[in-house]
């Protein structure tokens, strides 16, 4: 039977919180409660008393890391959660600037919802809808993330992907398809390029790392 997952973001207003998830509207049936700081702790063990005597609840620490180090591990926590069919609410009513960039970005790649609490009540944040890619960009995207993060030529790029092209014609044609791929890629910010002699060093970025850990 499908589940309804909150990602709960706290700072320091436990029952801000928790007044949020009554008032949004949806059931709750599992909660991850997500937080960055030290200072959070009793908010945190607040939120969490309440919500474990009803429901599975886990706890997220986040100290120390960066926004996308963040989203790739929400992402890995979401993607699951998303192929048993559950459906996932991230919950920004209480987060602080770093965890509310990642909440918001994790949200818009695996195209859940995003709600705050306000004084008449929780409401959710319109975003902009996801940008489907196909699985060539998405495949792409993987072999980067498995190479460590980059490839020193487009000819190298093609060979992984692909396989080894002995045929000249098919060949020109990959490559044709790969640099279209390749500067579609670029300008949504997913991977970046660099001249380098002859040949053109490509990179995935950070967000490309986060369409892969969601699609790959």
């Amino acid at each position: 039977m499908a589940e309804v997952v909150h990602v709960v973001a706290i700072d320091s207003e436990s029952n801000a919180v928790l007044e949020s998830i009554k008032s949004i509207g949806y059931p709750i049936h599992k909660a991850y409660i997500a937080y960055r700081k030290k200072e959070a702790l009793n908010a945190v063990e607040n939120v969490n008393r309440a919500l474990s005597s009803l429901v599975e609840s886990k706890t997220l620490n986040f100290e120390g890391k960066k926004v996308y180090e963040i989203v790739w591990e929400l992402l890995r926590i979401i993607r699951k959660e998303i192929e048993m069919e559950n459906t996932v609410l991230f919950n920004v009513s209480d987060s602080d600037r770093s965890l509310c960039l990642a909440l918001t970005i994790a949200a818009q790649i695996s195209n859940s919802k995003i709600y705050i609490g306000s004084e008449n009540g929780a409401r959710f944040l319109q975003t902009p809808p996801l940008k489907k890619f196909n699985g060539d960009r998405i495949r792409i995207l993987k072999v980067l993330v498995d190479e460590g993060g980059s490839v020193d030529s487009i000819n190298k790029l093609i060979e992984l992907v692909d396989g080894k092209i002995e045929e000249q014609k098919k060949y020109m044609a990959q490559r044709a398809r790969m640099s279209y791929h390749l500067n579609e890629l670029e300008e949504d910010g997913l991977v970046i390029t660099e001249r380098k002699g002859k040949h053109l060093k490509i990179a995935v970025t950070d967000l490309g790392k986060a369409y892969v850990v969601m699609f790959g």
